[in-house]
């Protein structure tokens, strides 16, 4: 399948598809002082304890979304450390591992002093110039760099107020593990700090 202009159409491992709607959180609700489910299984909180957003898996189904996030596969990346867009082995030199970052136009990805901290898993050589046409935020505007230490850091997701059994949204958070306010987050995406990196010069 191609696009009008021509171009593969790829199904970036790490995107939605047409047939894998966003999770619907609805059935979130407060048990014990933290958000949880009703029918709550061991498989819906991470090493950590975090709640994660139930996803549903039809990878093959429909359109890939550009842009947009499943879930459990992005999850499943940054925690092994996959391309982001064939869900194979990344590139990997005596510099390190290679990661395609969005950035503003003309300016370098933000580090908060202790490192990057990223949604994004890295990527392979032959899937990278098809990320750069295909994904528009790294259309955009992106760095290429070479990763050397990579630590798990926390989670991006849904942050809810709870009311006696009742969680209601509050607001879309970032929070790293370890941290008391990770009781109240449903989990959509894995954060991942970078650090000891350098442009790529290839």
């Amino acid at each position: 399948m191609s696009t009008p202009g021509g171009v593969p159409l790829v199904r970036p491992f790490i995107a939605r598809t047409t047939g894998e709607p966003f999770p619907d959180l609805g059935d979130v609700i407060s048990c014990d002082g933290r958000v949880a489910y009703g029918d709550e299984t061991p498989a819906d909180r991470d090493t950590h304890g975090v709640l994660w957003a139930r996803q549903a898996h039809r990878p093959d189904e429909g359109l890939p979304l550009f842009g947009k996030i499943h879930s459990a596969r992005q999850r499943h990346a940054m925690l092994h450390l996959l391309c982001q867009v064939c869900g194979q082995e990344p590139d990997e030199n005596a510099d390190g591992l290679l990661w395609l970052l969005p950035t503003l136009p003309g300016q370098p990805p933000d580090d908060d002093g202790d490192g990057i901290i990223t949604t994004y898993p890295p990527v392979c050589w032959p899937c990278a110039d098809l990320a750069l046409r295909q994904c528009p935020p790294l259309r955009r505007a992106h760095a290429a760099l070479r990763v050397q230490d990579v630590q798990v850091h926390g989670v991006s997701g849904a942050a809810y107020t709870l009311t006696g059994p009742t969680a209601t949204f509050r607001a879309a958070v970032d929070c790293i593990y370890g941290s008391p306010a990770l009781a109240t987050v449903v989990a959509t995406q894995q954060l991942l700090r970078l650090t000891h990196y350098c442009d790529d010069a290839r």
